[in-house]
């Protein structure tokens, strides 16, 4: 079941800007502020094992008793402590930020790497039929997690539209210019059994395993999947030669849905407050965008 649209609209920018679950943007400050602290207070020896003990005994678990999960050990090339963390506001979306402290330089760093706009959360929660974050927590955290792989292929194959495949669906956006994605809206390409040209896309990923949030939540399995998948793929071509619109800038078209719904008898009003979901009207719902809304 979807809901209609402008209720979507209205849930998420309410949902982005009331829900405690996630940490608010003004808290990335204070987690920096946090690592910061610990590394002004350190006093033993500079040497790669007292520091990164420090880091695993005093660092880490503060990080944790904010509800994080960080990872202390070696990362590519480096070693020390690194953590992902997501942020909320109605007007940057759901935002998933990387900070790292690297030994034994103690270079911290923090940035964000993946954007969901608020208008791709509104798009997830109206063609999943919720009405809540907790109701897509799956689908938002699924595609933080590939997106730190599918990056790295976007760099490789120099894609200029991202796409980020989930459980039941896709999101797709820009690749901007220093290879971060921002996701601007999100798919469901077989959900009225026409295809798309997203469809072939994101059959290549389905179906994915059952993962449990916890899972999830903690990225390893789904990120080793995903790897695994990635490398299969390309045995046989680039993602880019079997999809070439991948290496052309995103385009946002108007979903045909949304007009059926705005002329539509009783059709929902655009209340944040609406608590039931809704099937689209019939005119016009067997109509669909082969482009991306």
């Amino acid at each position: 079941m979807f809901v209609d649209p402008r209720v979507a609209h209205g849930r998420a920018k309410f949902e982005l800007n009331r829900s405690p679950r996630m940490f608010a943007d003004e808290r990335r400050g204070k987690l920096t502020e946090i690592v910061m602290k610990s590394l002004d207070d350190f006093t033993g020896a500079p040497t790669r094992r007292s520091l990164m003990r420090m880091l695993s005994h005093q660092v880490a678990p503060k990080l944790e008793r904010l509800g994080l999960e960080p990872y202390v050990g070696p990362f590519g090339n480096s070693e020390g402590l690194y953590v992902n963390f997501a942020t909320m506001s109605a007007e940057h979306g759901l935002r998933e930020f990387q900070l790292q402290v690297t030994v034994p330089g103690l270079m911290l760093t923090s940035f964000s790497s993946t954007a969901i706009k608020p208008h791709a959360v509104a798009r997830c929660l109206q063609r999943n039929g919720v009405l809540a974050l907790d109701g897509i927590d799956g689908e938002t955290s699924t595609a933080f997690v590939f997106a730190r792989t599918l990056r790295a292929l976007a760099q490789v194959e120099h894609w200029k539209q991202a796409a980020v495949p989930t459980a039941n669906g896709l999101f797709v956006g820009d690749v901007i210019e220093n290879g971060d994605f921002h996701l601007n809206t999100y798919l469901r390409p077989s959900a009225n059994g026409r295809a798309s040209r997203w469809s072939g896309f994101y059959e290549l990923f389905s179906p994915m395993p059952a993962w449990s949030l916890s899972q999830i939540h903690d990225g390893s399995d789904l990120l080793h999947w995903m790897i695994d998948r990635i490398v299969a793929l390309r045995k046989s071509g680039a993602l880019a030669e079997r999809f070439p619109f991948l290496l052309k800038p995103y385009e946002s078209v108007d979903d045909p849905l949304d007009a059926a719904w705005s002329t539509a008898p009783g059709a929902a009003q655009p209340a944040a407050s609406g608590d039931a979901q809704s099937l689209p009207p019939e005119s016009g719902s067997n109509r669909q965008t082969h482009r991306s809304s």
